[in-house]
């Protein structure tokens, strides 16, 4: 019996072979991981002064279009539309003072399309007996996509069981 092989198939195999080990493994990292970083970076910065400087719609442009918000009691957020919402309606409040975080940790994937960032926040509020202040923290879950990093995820938390009264400043 003779085996006969059709050239079509041999050059379809060839190519697929190729494309295969031309394909970056999962686990190598991309070609510039310091830039990978830097851009990560100063997107998560960029977002920090906007919640900082009370811009919801800077602040929002940050999220994904199906982003989910996870917020200390309040239900989730799902959509960056209501995201939006969110924020316009919190940085409209009289009585919100300071909005800060301060990322403590990161770590970028080493494909380079997913990070997550840890960190710690400070809400302070007016209220009739004094400013109320409400530190927390957060886990953020970026994504690269479209050029750009942008959040999947973010959820909070307060570590007190209500806001706390601050120390009367002299």
């Amino acid at each position: 019996m003779r085996l006969s092989i059709e050239p079509g198939i041999v050059l379809c195999c060839i190519v697929a072979a190729t494309a295969c080990a031309a394909k970056p493994d999962a686990a190598t990292p991309p070609a510039d991981s310091a830039a990978v970083s830097q851009a990560f970076h100063a997107r998560s910065d960029a977002l920090q002064k906007a919640e900082t400087t009370k811009d919801a719609n800077a602040s929002a442009s940050f999220y994904a279009e199906n982003a989910v918000l996870q917020g200390a009691g309040m239900p989730q957020i799902n959509g960056k539309a209501n995201i939006l919402a969110l924020y316009k309606t919190f940085f409209a409040n009289p009585d919100l003072k300071e909005l800060r975080g301060t990322p403590s940790s990161a770590m970028i994937s080493a494909s380079g399309d997913l990070a997550y960032e840890v960190g710690v926040n400070r809400i302070v509020m007016r209220s009739p007996k004094g400013d109320l202040l409400d530190a927390g923290k957060f886990l953020i879950v970026w994504k690269h996509e479209r050029g750009d990093w942008y959040v999947a995820s973010l959820s909070f938390t307060s570590d007190a069981a209500a806001p706390a009264p601050m120390p009367a400043t002299k």
